[in-house]
C-alpha cells in the first residue's frame, strides 16, 4: 500500500471531508486551513488561508487523477468567493502540479464562465478546531457517543471518514458492513447509519 496526500479547498470543508470520503482508496480525512502565509490561522482568525482538506488515499486503488476528477465535479469553482472558501488545489511535488494543471484545463472546457480554482505549491496545513473534524457524525451525537472516539481519533480514523461520509449519504452498504465486522459495531448501530444513508444522509449536509 502506498499512500499519498491531497489538499484541496471546496468551498465548504465540512461538505468536501465526507465527499472525498465516499472515494474507494480514501482513507483518512481532515479539515483545516492552508495556502496562505498569515501564521497560526484559527477559523476566526484565518487570515489569508483557505479551508482545505487532507485526504490520505491509496494510490493503488485511486489515482491523484481521480482525485482532481471527483473534486471538479463536486462543487461550482466559478463561484466568485473570498480567499477562505476560495476553490483551490495545494500540490505535494511536480507530478501533482502537473496533473492539477491539466485537470483545470480539462475543466475549462466544462464551464462558461471563468474559473476561481487557484493552483499552488503546498507549503503547510493547520489542523483545523476539533469541532470542525467529521462534522455531519458529530451532528449525530448519539452515533458519536456509541463509537466512543476521542476527538484525536475523530481526525486520525478511517472508521470516523467513512462513518461521516455515510452520514452525508454515501451508499455502498458493502463498506458498512467491512466496517461493522473489523470495528465490531453492533447490528443496531449499523442499522441506524445505513438508514440515515438511505435517507441522503444528515440533511443539513452539504454532500
Amino acid at each position: 500500500m502506498t499512500l499519498q496526500k491531497a489538499y484541496v479547498g471546496m468551498q465548504c470543508f465540512w461538505g468536501a471531508e465526507s465527499s472525498f470520503a465516499k472515494l474507494a482508496g480514501v482513507l483518512k480525512t481532515r479539515v483545516g486551513y492552508a495556502g496562505g502565509s498569515s501564521a497560526a490561522p484559527t477559523y476566526k482568525s484565518i487570515g489569508d488561508h483557505t479551508e482545505i482538506t487532507e485526504v490520505i488515499f491509496d494510490d493503488s486503488i485511486v489515482s491523484y487523477a481521480a482525485i482532481l476528477d471527483w473534486f471538479f465535479s463536486h462543487h461550482d469553482p466559478t463561484v466568485h468567493r473570498k480567499k477562505q472558501y476560495r476553490s483551490g488545489i495545494l500540490y505535494v511535488n511536480d507530478e501533482q502540479k502537473k496533473l492539477a494543471e491539466e485537470a483545470l484545463e480539462k475543466a475549462r472546457k466544462n464551464f462558461t464562465s471563468e474559473l476561481e480554482t487557484y493552483i499552488q505549491p503546498f507549503a503547510e496545513f493547520y489542523v483545523a478546531e476539533d469541532y470542525h473534524q467529521k462534522y455531519w457524525l458529530r451532528c449525530q451525537k448519539d452515533i458519536h457517543e456509541q463509537l466512543q472516539l476521542s476527538d484525536q481519533e475523530l481526525i486520525d480514523s478511517p472508521l470516523a471518514a467513512k462513518v461521516n461520509a455515510f452520514l452525508a449519504g454515501y451508499s455502498n452498504f458493502d463498506v458498512l458492513k467491512s466496517l461493522q465486522k473489523e470495528y465490531n459495531l453492533n447490528e443496531a448501530l449499523a442499522a441506524h447509519i445505513e438508514d440515515i444513508a438511505k435517507r441522503g444522509g444528515d440533511p443539513r449536509a452539504c454532500h
